[in-house]
């Protein structure tokens, strides 16, 4: 009996994901929890370390003249268990993907140097910002191993 082997086919790689967007991704999926202001904007500032990845990132939220305290993550195991919440903003959903983001910074990438500081600036989402972002949570996180 003869046996046939079914020609390999190629698994479709995705390019890796700016680290920009990716977080950009996890604010948008969380907007509600973050802001109820429909004028609110959303401030996201990370520290690349001098290996190259991100050490610590803070989220900033405002919805008028003054931004306040969201998050403050340290990703360095000695000084936090995970993303701690200020002011009255939590959001578990958020904490998750922000963890499951800065524990697999070998899916994204970045154009920073060492030692250098990165600054995002997010404004409410439109249905197609929220649809964007929640693919690109899915498409990096569900990959086919």
């Amino acid at each position: 009996m003869a046996k046939t082997v079914a020609p390999e086919v190629p698994v479709k790689s995705s390019p890796p994901v700016l680290i920009d967007h990716i977080l950009t991704s996890a604010v948008v999926l969380n907007w509600e929890a973050l802001t109820a202001s429909p004028t609110g904007r959303v401030r996201i500032e990370y520290h690349i370390g001098t290996d190259g990845s991100v050490e610590n990132l803070t989220i900033w939220g405002s919805a008028r003249e003054y931004w306040s305290l969201i998050c403050n993550y340290s990703v360095n195991p000695g000084w936090s268990d995970g993303p701690s919440f200020s002011n009255g903003f939590h959001s578990r959903t958020l904490g998750r993907l922000l963890q499951s983001i800065l524990m697999n910074q070998n899916l994204f990438f970045h154009d920073r140097k060492p030692n250098s500081n990165g600054q995002l600036e997010i404004c409410a989402p439109t249905a197609q910002d929220s649809d964007d972002a929640r693919s690109r949570v899915n498409d990096t996180f569900h990959r086919p191993m």
